[in-house]
């Protein structure tokens, strides 16, 4: 099986995930794409405000502070013997998986150099990015993703917040094919993770992402297997969340404390 990976720049969560995946499937990674870290048509005044919305001044330093740390012994690692994973691209030198540069998944360059590699499959974790139709149709066994939550509820933006927003009991992660629509196309694996009182949208992002990360490794095994059943995500039960406005992260953080 040829897998290529479509994902983008997270310091905090995302290298666990991949240094997981590529430890386990390496050998059939064909390359991967790391996109830039900023949402499309987005700056980085604008996502450093809507942060600081959603966690408030104390979270916001916290989470500043971390990613910082991770910034500074991402590029300590180059030269020094700093232990730990501190960025994707360093989970990728790690493993030697190539990256192909492209600054959008549906430029035409890029897409006729992945048709040339000629994918079985087309993961995608956290990709900032929505999938054209020309892309979703190179793999021969199609794109697939990697959703944190529970499918067809919660699709969107920031489902680890919504749970809590919510009261959740419980989340999940999906696994489902891609098609045109966000978060949309029937589902290969499914499974539920508990949500604590005392969890934080940090810690539920950990575990939906642990869950995540063996839920598309039996995904793949399935599809490489051909024993693929397809379950319905059904639009008709879906709900969608976008970035939460002030006063919806102001009432989640006085009820659950803090949110990282």
């Amino acid at each position: 099986m040829r897998i290529f990976a479509i994902t983008q720049e997270e310091a905090i969560h995302l290298p666990a995930f991949l240094d997981t995946f590529f430890k386990a499937r390496r050998q059939d990674v064909c390359g991967m794409v790391i996109l830039p870290e900023l949402m499309p048509k987005t700056t980085w005044r604008q996502t450093l405000r809507d942060h600081f919305v959603l966690y408030g001044p104390f979270g916001f330093v916290k989470l500043v502070l971390r990613y910082g740390s991770h910034r500074i012994l991402d590029r300590l690692q180059r030269w020094l013997p700093v232990p730990g994973l501190h960025s994707v691209a360093a989970v990728a030198r790690l493993h030697g998986v190539r990256i192909y540069e492209t600054r959008s998944v549906n430029n035409p360059a890029f897409l006729e150099t992945l048709a040339q590699l000629a994918p079985d499959v087309v993961v995608s974790v956290n990709a900032s990015q929505k999938f054209g139709a020309q892309l979703l149709g190179i793999p021969r066994w199609g794109c697939i993703n990697v959703h944190g939550a529970l499918l067809p509820r919660y699709r969107g933006r920031l489902p680890s917040f919504w749970v809590l927003a919510n009261g959740e009991r419980e989340t999940g992660a999906t696994v489902h094919v891609m098609n045109a629509d966000l978060d949309d196309g029937p589902i290969i694996r499914q499974d539920r993770v508990p949500v604590e009182p005392s969890d934080t949208q940090h810690t539920v992002i950990r575990k939906t992402k642990q869950l995540g990360c063996r839920l598309l490794l039996e995904a793949l095994d399935l599809i490489e297997s051909r024993r693929v059943v397809l379950f319905p995500n059904d639009r008709a039960r879906a709900t969608y969340y976008s970035f939460p406005t002030a006063s919806v992260a102001r009432q989640v953080r006085s009820k659950r404390g803090r949110l990282i």
